[in-house]
This record gives C-alpha cells, sequence and structure tokens, in this order.
C-alpha cells in the first residue's frame, strides 16, 4: 500500500505518523486496569472486581461446580450473584463452551491446547508471508505472533475468554480467503462460540467473501452467522431462567474513552507492559505501518477488522474491560515484523 503513494502524499503521511507518535508518547493512563499498576497484567491479564475477587477466579470456581454435577447456568449465575456480578442482561454471563471445556478436561490440559494452538498460528502465519516476505521477515512473522500471544504461557489465564477468541481468530485469518476456508470458518466458530466479541470478524470474513466473488465461502460465514443467532437466542433464555429479578444489572457499556483507549488496553494484555509508556504507546501505533506495508492478502482485511474493533473499544468499552484487546492478539504483533520495510517504503515515496 504505502509503495503506491506519491511524494506528496508520503510526507502528509509522514507527519500525520508523528504528530500521532508524539501524542501516544504523551498519553497517560487515567485508571489502572487490574489490581495495582499495569505492569501487573504482565502476570495476569485479569479484570479484579471490587471486593478482590477476580473473573478468573469466578470461572474457575464455576468450572469446579460444574465438576461436582451443577449445571453451568445454576452455577454461573449463583457465583456471580455472591460475588456481586451481575446476571443482567444476559450477554454478562458468559456462554458455557469454555466452562464445559474446562469442567472435562481441566485448566492445565486447555493451557496446553491455548499453546499449541498459538505454535501452530505462529506456523501457518510463517507460510502465509513466506511467499513476498524475505526469510527475515517470516521468520520475524511468526516470533512476533507468539510474542503477541505470550500471554498464553501465564498460569491460570486459559480462563480468559478474549485470550481464546483472539488466538483462534488468528489462525481462522490465515486460513481465510482460499481452499482452506472451511478449516478458516471452523477456528472462527470456536472463536464465536467461547466469545461473542468474535462476531465483527465474522461477519468481516462474509463480507470480503461476498465482495471478492468467493460465493461458497460467503455462504459459509453466513450461515455460522445464523446459527449463532440461534445459538445467543438460547444462551439468553437459559440466564433468564436461572437469573432472579434481585440480580444486579450491569452499568452498560459506553464510556466513550477514545482512541487513547486502544493503546492503553492493547498494552496492558500483552508484553508491550513491560517498556515505559512513552515508548509503548507509540510503537504499539506503529504496528499499524508495519501492517499497511505488509506484502500479503490478509492486510487489507486486518486493517479494516483493528479498525473496527478500535471503534468498539474507543466507544464502548470501560476501563475494567481492558481485556477486550487481548482479542486483537496475536495478529497486531504481526505489524512489527514489517515496519522497517514500512518506514523504508515510506521515506523512499517521500524522496519521490
Amino acid at each position: 500500500m504505502l509503495h503506491s503513494l506519491s511524494k506528496t502524499q508520503a510526507w502528509l503521511l509522514i507527519v500525520l505518523v508523528a504528530l500521532a507518535c508524539i501524542w501516544a508518547a504523551r498519553l497517560v493512563p487515567r485508571d489502572t486496569p487490574a489490581a495495582d499498576t499495569a505492569a501487573a497484567t504482565a502476570a495476569a491479564t485479569v479484570a479484579i472486581h471490587a471486593n478482590g475477587y477476580s473473573d478468573v477466579q469466578l470461572y474457575h470456581d464455576i468450572a469446579d461446580r460444574m465438576r461436582g454435577g451443577t449445571g453451568y447456568y445454576q452455577a454461573a449465575t449463583s457465583l456471580q450473584r455472591v460475588h456481586g456480578f451481575p446476571t443482567n442482561p444476559f450477554v454478562t454471563v458468559r456462554l458455557p463452551t469454555l466452562a464445559a471445556m474446562a469442567a472435562t478436561f481441566g485448566w492445565a490440559a486447555l493451557q496446553a491446547v491455548l499453546a499449541v494452538l498459538l505454535g501452530l498460528g505462529a506456523v501457518l502465519w510463517y507460510r502465509e508471508a513466506k511467499p513476498g516476505a524475505t526469510p527475515i521477515e517470516a521468520a520475524a512473522v511468526a516470533l512476533a505472533l507468539i510474542a503477541g500471544g505470550a500471554m498464553v504461557s501465564q498460569r491460570d489465564l486459559a480462563a480468559v475468554h478474549e485470550l481464546w477468541a483472539g488466538t483462534l481468530l488468528a489462525l481462522a485469518m490465515a486460513l481465510r480467503g482460499g481452499k482452506r476456508w472451511p478449516l478458516a470458518l471452523a477456528a472462527a466458530a470456536l472463536a464465536l462460540a467461547i466469545r461473542e466479541m468474535a462476531l465483527p470478524f465474522v461477519l468481516l470474513a462474509c463480507a470480503f467473501a461476498a465482495f471478492e466473488r468467493r460465493r461458497n465461502e460467503a455462504i459459509g460465514w453466513a450461515a455460522l452467522v445464523v446459527l449463532f443467532g440461534l445459538g445467543m437466542a438460547l444462551h439468553a433464555q437459559a440466564v433468564d431462567a436461572a437469573a432472579l429479578p434481585t440480580d444486579l444489572v450491569s452499568e452498560g457499556w459506553h464510556e466513550h474513552r477514545g482512541p487513547s483507549a486502544v493503546l492503553f488496553d492493547l498494552v496492558d494484555v500483552s508484553l508491550l507492559n513491560r517498556l515505559i509508556n512513552p515508548v509503548a504507546y507509540p510503537l504499539t501505533l506503529l504496528a499499524l505501518l508495519g501492517w499497511s506495508a505488509a506484502p500479503f492478502r490478509q492486510a487489507r482485511f486486518a486493517l479494516v477488522y483493528f479498525a473496527g474493533y478500535a471503534l468498539m473499544l474507543a466507544v464502548f468499552a470501560r476501563a475494567q474491560n481492558f481485556y477486550w484487546a487481548s482479542v486483537l492478539l496475536p495478529v497486531w504483533f504481526v505489524g512489527f515484523a514489517f515496519l522497517p520495510r514500512g518506514l523504508r517504503a515510506l521515506f523512499k515515496a517521500a524522496q519521490g
């Protein structure tokens, strides 16, 4: 994309990128996401409730009760009620897929599966990048993907639904648009069954398939959306049946934190929180410049997906919803592999 810029366009983009980086470097988070500092999330991508009881502890306790024979909706609503979590609207109660998997196989096994999925994603993205990238860039793509999903190595974080969604969508993104699209559909379907926040990805994949006249693939994505709608209707009925009129109601999702929220949250849920903020925030932003120079078909799709999801974080996410950004990982980090290429292309275009 960058190599096609005119000299004037290149200079305008350089000025825009410079101003954006200066703005990002001056950002100061107004809220800390979990326990004490943003750095705490390097060890635990966990939202802490007001009474000190974390989301992750809730999910572990739900799985324990299910292992003892309690049904999912009874276990989830009763525990959320006891610990001061809302059950209304129904989306405040997670879909039962991950809890059922944990009750059956155990969290240690699920963490191993999550790590294997991340490794598989690194292989797929290496193969995706290899035709148009240098060997160093292709290797950097694989390493960047592993770095972006590094939180899978943290104990107990296999209970974070968004981490599963992001890892599975990384597979789906690498597989979509070609002969392997049924595998992309399967990966996205599992992501959707774990966390409904995978829906924007599915809708975008359907739109791209329709626009690029891949009829069968478009029908497949559309069918998945229909099945998801039916599943969510059943989920809503089950939550309503188990909830009580006295249960807490969510305060909603309309904090309007602005574009800075995207940088805050992406840094908080990734290894970038090991860096000082004036470095971490501009660097996170520059990953998009790298994506703009990525030499493969997924770049345009990824940039549109990032833009849509960033809008959701900026407009709807509360500060304690910082873990939503995990859905964008690990693929956001792939942009870092092509950042040197992007900078070279930009300055070459500026020279005419």
